[in-house]
């Protein structure tokens, strides 16, 4: 009698262990890389390009509440022009070495680097989301893509990576008090079709945006047969519903979308007025890729209360990898970003060449 009592009881525990097992399956678990130095953590769920999972870097800061997104940048693709014979985005694998490869060489005197000097973040949690789904971050599709006697399957799924990604963060900063969302190129148009993700994921929140050189032009400024090629490729119809379906037929229908959503939030373009980089991947001149950037601000941006901008001249592309040099009018960007979170609505004004 006392060896069936036993081993019921045995059979009860191990019921136990496996249900609990199974009701803490779907919590993702918290990021454990070391304090206070960048490190990489596998996420399975990723995907990238070519069908091979990635992960995410991060350098916590375990007694700060606040938090840094970063959206890496790379190009985007579309059809088999782009994504097999051009290139124009990169491919996965992107691994642990590739991000080591990246905090050496890019990172450094970035808003990612705390040893930069009066970096505004330099004691906040700091997450960077890599890129190697060609598609800003938002598709939700796998293409078959052939040129010549190459056939390959290109899976877009940088949407579920960022929600995958964002799933992570939130279990190691659950209730964060000031979140930064931003990122370079690529990862800047990302930040920007992302925020509503972020900012649902963090509700509480005193949110920022950043984009860096990731302007979403007024419809005009881009012909109709490139923006239908993005939408068959990545099937962003979900992200953009989410924001608001006016961005579909007007991109920069986004900012003030965002400004009705969140009101009290601050959003930020960066952009050279002749970025070389964007303006190639939107088939635009010089003249007319400044032209609607300035249209953009004039017509899109200003309005809103809480937006402004840094534009600085030249053809540069990115700011943020370097903002120490970054200088308007004798403004510095790093100086700029401080204000952005310290200064008033009449202190903290757009700064212009």
């Amino acid at each position: 009698m006392r060896g069936r009592v036993e081993t019921r009881s045995v059979r009860m525990l191990l019921a136990l262990v496996v249900a609990g097992s199974v009701a803490c399956k779907g919590d993702p678990p918290p990021v454990t890389t070391p304090a206070h130095s960048w490190g990489w953590t596998s996420v399975p769920e990723s995907m990238c390009d070519e069908g091979t999972p990635t992960g995410m870097g991060s350098d916590l800061a375990p007694d700060s509440k606040n938090l840094v997104i970063y959206f890496s940048g790379g190009g985007a693709c579309w059809d088999a022009t782009t994504c097999l014979e051009t290139n124009r985005s990169l491919h996965g694998p992107f691994t642990e070495s590739h991000f080591g490869f990246l905090r050496t060489n890019l990172l450094r005197d970035s808003i990612l680097d705390r040893a930069l000097a009066n970096n505004p973040y330099k004691d906040w949690n700091l997450f960077f989301l890599p890129y190697c789904t060609g598609d800003l971050h938002i598709g939700d599709a796998d293409r078959v893509y052939t040129s010549g006697s190459r056939t390959q399957t290109i899976h877009h799924r940088g949407r579920a990576n960022t929600k995958a990604f964002l799933e992570r963060i939130a279990a190691t900063v659950p209730e964060p008090e000031q979140v930064l969302v931003t990122g370079s190129s690529a990862g800047g148009f990302g930040a920007a079709l992302n925020y509503v993700l972020v900012r649902s994921t963090f509700p509480k929140a005193r949110v920022f945006l950043v984009d860096d050189a990731g302007p979403l032009l007024r419809n005009e400024a881009l012909s109709p047969q490139l923006r239908a090629a993005w939408a068959q490729a990545w099937n962003y119809d979900a992200v953009i519903d989410e924001i608001d379906p006016a961005v579909r037929n007007d991109f920069s229908a986004v900012y003030p979308a965002i400004a009705r959503k969140f009101p009290e939030d601050r959003l930020v373009l960066l952009s050279s007025l002749r970025d070389q980089t964007i303006r190639d991947y939107f088939n635009l001149t010089p003249d007319a890729f400044e032209t609607a950037l300035r249209e953009l601000d004039t017509a899109v941006l200003s309005p809103l209360p809480h937006a402004r901008v840094f534009l600085t001249s030249g053809e540069g592309h990115t700011l943020l990898s370097r903002p120490t040099s970054q200088t308007t009018r004798g403004v510095t960007l790093l100086d700029w970003l401080q204000q952005m979170h310290t200064a008033s609505d009449a202190e903290w004004t757009s700064v212009r060449p």
